[in-house]
């Protein structure tokens, strides 16, 4: 006599509702369409792990583990979607303007995206003829309201130029100027005021 349980493949009334309950804890105002193909790779997913091994367990552990691979799949799916759904909204709410360079690098520019997101301001900037910083320095970026500073993270190009994701945890209409600085390594936190670029936008309020 084989020892293996018949599980079901469907859902109970009970897990349904449990899976319900995920879905609706994820923010309503975060969901969009997601991106083409995200779905096929999603379900790919689960057929890659359902034929690694995963079913033979179905049938032994019957419809405790059945239930458990809805509820995780499902739980996986929120996670998923939910993150498709702030990137793609971050993009849609971005403000677009240039930094020009200062006398230290009158040649240098760049183009900054910056996005209000529920956890901080997301800062894209793609800098042109910006020197690599020398050795011992590094680049500063700094969101301010015109007296308070706050940094949004440091770089220094020594591997080449590219797109660069900074971010800072205030926003708002008042903090509408960005300035890059150069920063000996040292232990002072504050800026050195030696700026390379700077610009004003106009943030969400």
């Amino acid at each position: 006599m084989s020892d293996e349980v018949e599980s079901s493949d469907a859902p109970s009334d009970d897990d349904i509702a449990r899976i319900e309950a995920l879905f609706s804890r994820a923010d309503a105002t975060l969901w969009t369409d997601p991106p083409p193909g995200a779905e096929a790779a999603i379900m790919a997913a689960i057929v890659d792990h359902e034929s690694d091994g995963a079913e033979a367990p179905q049938r032994r552990l019957g419809t405790k583990f059945g239930a458990t691979a809805w509820l995780a799949t499902a739980a996986a799916l929120v996670v998923v979607v939910t993150g498709i759904a702030l990137i793609a909204r971050g993009g849609d709410d971005a403000t677009v303007f240039a930094l020009s360079g200062t006398d230290q690098a009158p040649d240098a520019s760049a183009e900054v995206e910056v996005s209000e997101t529920p956890v901080g301001v997301k800062i894209l900037l793609t800098p042109a003829a910006l020197p690599p910083a020398p050795d011992g320095t590094y680049y500063e970026c700094w969101l301010s309201d015109g007296e308070v500073k706050v940094s949004a993270g440091t770089f220094h190009l020594r591997g080449g130029t590219g797109q660069i994701e900074l971010w800072a945890g205030v926003g708002g209409p008042d903090f509408d100027r960005l300035a890059v600085t150069l920063e000996p390594l040292d232990d002072d936190l504050d800026s050195s005021g030696d700026v390379y670029l700077s610009g004003t936008f106009e943030p969400d309020s």
